[in-house]
């Protein structure tokens, strides 16, 4: 039984995507403002819903700063 995680491409955007949209807004990326634990549960989120990884992005800096 293989217990290795399978690699969801997905997951290195988001944290670049997220990274970037705190550093437009703030001058600083994403772990100056939040935990690792925190990015996953906001991929997390993301996966859950169907609105386009950008926009989750944008909306979830806009409500955090």
């Amino acid at each position: 039984m293989n217990m290795q995680p399978t690699f969801d491409s997905s997951w290195s955007v988001f944290i670049e995507i997220l990274s970037d949209e705190f550093t437009e807004k703030t001058g600083f990326g994403v772990y100056a403002h939040i935990t690792p634990i925190d990015v996953s549960l906001a991929f997390k989120q993301y996966k859950q819903l169907s609105s386009p990884m950008r926009s989750f992005v944008r909306n979830y800096v806009r409500d955090y700063v």
